[in-house]
């Protein structure tokens, strides 16, 4: 489960949900490929995985090699859930996409502040109001 979307600028905005299958990494791509496709210039992602579990090593494969493509980034942030594996296994997707403005946080505060020294004002409060809706609905209970 995914959605993929940018509503204000150069802010992409990306959630994913457990279950991840193999056969959702293709269609995620050039979902994500499209979206970019449609920002003008340098972009920055929100990737909210709340709701994720480990992914399986095919998908792993899948995502790192779309995160490698992404030549106009600017900076992503992932916003992790209280995992641990899942946070290691996501460190380890960073490091091999090698973009050294790539972080991940459980701390949302931590997360606006950092993504937002790159973001015009619209986005920051698209962002916070993103990470509000969030906190609001902090489980899959979240609509996509």
């Amino acid at each position: 489960m995914y959605a993929i979307q940018c509503h204000t600028g150069g802010l992409v905005e990306i959630r994913i949900g457990s279950p991840v299958t193999l056969d959702e990494v293709g269609p995620w791509s050039r979902a994500h490929d499209a979206v970019i496709a449609s920002v003008v210039g340098p972009y920055v992602c929100f990737v909210d995985l709340v709701d994720a579990t480990v992914f399986p090593p095919d998908v792993v494969e899948g995502y790192v090699a779309t995160m490698k493509s992404e030549s106009r980034l600017r900076r992503t942030a992932t916003l992790l859930p209280e995992s641990p594996t899942l946070g290691l296994q996501i460190q380890r997707m960073i490091r091999e996409a090698n973009h050294p403005e790539r972080r991940s946080f459980r701390d949302s505060a931590a997360l606006e502040e950092w993504l937002g020294e790159v973001l015009q004002p619209n986005e920051r409060a698209r962002l916070a109001f993103l990470l509000e809706e969030r906190r609001r609905a902090p489980s899959s209970r979240r609509p996509w």
